[in-house]
């Protein structure tokens, strides 16, 4: 009897075992599957895409055919093509990282591995701020027409947009220092390894945790409601708006179709922020808070890569969205890949047609010109 129950519970430990090593085998595959497929393609499409929303946006042509307060919105979103680009350029090279943390030699890799945390950072920061900023002006040319001209200059939105530039850079430094490098010598040779050890802000627990609550508060949750109570207000004048213009029969006037192109690419922007990055910040930072062991490790990191894929998602698909909701952004788009092709078959026809003309007998040419 006693030999059947140690038979019957050691083949239960070898079914835990192996049910447990599938699990980790499974959460292991979907770390890297996110890290090794998907991070460095979306942040290869963010890096291209968000190029060419700069060279659309900044367009000397679409600059002149917006209004004062359009131009505003137009400089918003520019500065937050400009972040986008930034985090995708700093987040694509985190596919190079060692997973298991040791680094065979002081190089490029190490230090990235040590500071890129504290730059992407301040481009996340920076381009939550910019949708922010967005959103406020959008939010007063709606609902407060008559003091849109007073609140919303171009002037003022460039010092607002250099503002979140400069507070995304000043409040991140801290994360520069918070991982340090451990030098490990290996057993029986002279070669070391090095890891990066996290250390808390000051080498104080308590003042890291204020901090990263302080970051929460400030890149998170505080435009979070902005945001929320903002595109409510919003999207109840836009659905006032259409009401009275149906009731009334008002028609449409151009100047007020880009209006509305631009609140349907600011309401657009933020519900992906609300799906995408508002979810992974609150949950990356109750993670921080989780001490990882042998136990809950891999559960950890393939929630971390899910919610960082997320992230990158955002900062990478604002090129395809303007495309699908604006009819200039798509002109614009096609005239830059196709105007040499345009050109040379327009110049080449010329040059035919002045050729075929050239070698026309001069019986037919006077036939023409009678």
């Amino acid at each position: 009897m006693d030999c059947d129950i140690n038979e019957t519970s050691s083949l239960q430990e070898v079914n835990n075992f192996t049910g447990n090593d599938s699990e980790h085998t499974i959460l292991k595959g979907i770390r890297n599957v996110f890290y090794d497929y998907g991070l460095p393609i979306v942040c290869l499409f963010g890096i291209v895409g968000n190029m060419l929303n700069l060279a659309i946006l900044t367009r000397r042509k679409l600059k002149r055919s917006y209004r004062t307060v359009e131009q505003a919105a137009n400089v918003c979103l520019i500065g937050l093509a400009l972040s986008d680009l930034l985090f995708c350029t700093f987040a694509f090279p985190t596919t190079f990282l060692p997973r298991d943390n040791n680094y065979q030699r002081k190089n490029f890799i190490l230090y990235y591995g040590m500071y890129s945390t504290a730059f992407i950072n301040v481009f996340i920061m920076a381009s939550t701020w910019m949708t922010v900023t967005m959103a406020t002006e959008r939010y007063i040319a709606i609902c407060h027409p008559l003091n849109q001209k007073l609140f919303m200059t171009l002037r003022k939105t460039k010092l607002i947009i250099v503002i979140v530039y400069i507070v995304a850079f000043a409040f991140n430094v801290p994360v520069l220092w918070r991982y340090k490098i451990e030098e490990i010598c290996i057993i029986n040779s002279t070669d070391f390894i090095y890891r990066l050890d996290p250390v808390p802000l000051g080498n104080d627990a308590l003042k890291d945790n204020v901090y990263r609550i302080l970051w929460a508060i400030m890149g998170n949750f505080i435009p979070l409601v902005i945001l929320i109570g903002t595109n409510i207000k919003i999207c109840w004048r836009v659905h006032k708006s259409y009401k009275y213009r149906q009731r009334f029969q008002v028609k449409h006037r151009e100047r007020t179709d880009s209006s509305n192109t631009l609140t349907v690419t600011l309401i657009t922007i933020v519900v992906m922020f609300f799906i995408l990055v508002a979810p992974s910040e609150i949950v990356l930072f109750f993670i921080a808070g989780i001490r990882r062991d042998e136990n809950n490790r891999d559960l950890l990191n393939a929630i971390e890569a899910t919610m960082n894929f997320m992230q990158t998602v955002n900062f990478s698909v604002n090129f395809a969205l303007y495309c699908i909701i604006s009819p200039y952004f798509r002109r614009t788009l096609r005239y830059m890949f196709c105007c040499h092709w345009y050109h040379t078959r327009r110049q080449s026809y010329k040059l035919s047609m002045s050729e075929s003309n050239y070698h026309m007998p001069l019986k037919k040419m006077s036939g023409l010109l009678r």
